[in-house]
This record gives C-alpha cells, sequence and structure tokens, in this order.
C-alpha cells in the first residue's frame, strides 16, 4: 500500500487478495493520514472474522469455504486412490459480496 501512495497516481481504490492484507492496507492508509473509503476504498477477499470487527470493516468476497474444503479433499481422495493423475479441472466456487464500511462508508 506504501508503494501505490508513494505513485505520482495513488489509488482511489484497491483490491486486496486477502481481508488480512485489507487490513494491513487500512493501517497504511490511516497512518498517512487518509480516511477510508473516503479518500482510498478498500475491499479483501476470503471474509475472515476480523475483517467485521476492525475499524473501519471491511467489504470483502466471501467464498463458499465448505465447497472449496469439499472439492479439494475430494480430487486429493481421487489423486490418491487413481495409478494415474486424474484430468485437471477447474472448479468455481460460489462467493458473495459483503459490503462494509471500507467502501460504503459507516451507514
Amino acid at each position: 500500500m506504501a508503494h501505490l501512495l508513494d505513485r505520482a497516481d495513488p489509488p482511489d481504490a484497491v483490491f486486496c487478495y486477502s481481508d488480512l492484507v485489507a487490513l494491513g492496507a487500512i493501517h497504511t492508509l490511516v497512518s498517512r493520514g487518509l480516511r477510508v473509503p473516503e479518500d482510498v476504498a478498500v475491499i479483501g477477499y476470503d471474509d475472515i472474522e476480523d475483517g467485521a470487527y476492525s475499524n473501519p470493516t471491511v467489504t470483502t468476497i466471501s467464498p463458499d469455504k465448505e465447497m472449496i474444503a469439499t472439492s479439494a479433499v475430494e480430487r486429493l481422495l481421487l489423486r490418491i486412490s487413481s495409478p494415474t493423475p486424474p484430468p485437471a479441472l477447474e472448479i468455481r466456487a460460489p462467493h458473495k459480496l459483503i459490503v462494509r464500511e471500507s467502501t460504503a462508508g459507516k451507514g
């Protein structure tokens, strides 16, 4: 986040690959005197519990973690039981957007 803020054209929004990174981005923004989301909006991914209790709370993409875990275990068991590797497979997990203060502001 610090690197992005030091650019000549700093962003007005960032999408972080995890909520933990989003929390770090928010910390950096606030330490630089910027307001979230008024100056920079922040969104994360993975819907960790800490994001719902931070200040501001973190907008996140919430994947279906149970489906991801089930699919991973099924593929692993298939790999273990098969004499040849199973073909590659693209699996898309359902997800939902959870809008919180880091993009929508305080209601």
